[in-house]
């Protein structure tokens, strides 16, 4: 809201008013509930796998490589506390010495996408760059909500095309 209106607010009697600077795009990055007709897109956001094996910095890839391959992967997402993402720990990673970090085998910085972008920007995206693998989703300071597949999001897209035709 603006200052405006929050001192608006204040005026009335309210004790607890923010003014939310960084406006409604910044909401919808942070997949924030919607209304209008952003809720007619298929947001990423929506669809996103947020059950995803994540590690730390200095967790040895032996203790690691069990942990990631029982829960049915091959990629682990490496974060801090916070669960910003730092790096990403591919399938070869997974294959390093038992001893080496998470640190010295990840992939700094990996992509990621913002819960904001719809389905089918997505999907473009992946088709042009002919990436297969997952995509990382994160807010606009980095913390991870999931990730996507390509499969799934073909899949999704694919369904929601279904639904919409029957309709």
């Amino acid at each position: 809201m603006s200052p405006r209106a929050a001192a608006r607010l204040e005026s009335m009697g309210f004790t607890q008013v923010f003014d939310y600077v960084p406006g409604k795009q910044a909401w919808y990055e942070e997949n924030e509930l919607r209304e209008g007709k952003a809720t007619d897109e298929i947001w990423i956001g929506d669809v996103a796998d947020g059950n995803i094996p994540t590690c730390g910095l200095k967790e040895r890839i032996g203790e690691l490589r069990d942990r990631v391959r029982a829960d049915g992967r091959d990629t682990c997402v490496v974060i801090n506390p916070q669960g910003i993402v730092l790096g990403l720990l591919k399938k070869s990673a997974l294959e390093a010495s038992p001893q080496s970090t998470a640190e010295e085998v990840m992939v700094s910085g990996p992509k990621t996408f913002r819960p904001n972008v719809t389905l089918q920007e997505l999907l473009k995206s992946m088709r042009d760059h002919n990436i297969q693998t997952n995509s990382l989703v994160t807010t606009a300071e980095g913390r991870l909500l999931g990730v996507i597949s390509r499969a799934d999001a073909e899949a999704t897209f694919a369904h929601e095309d279904t639904v919409e035709a029957a309709r």
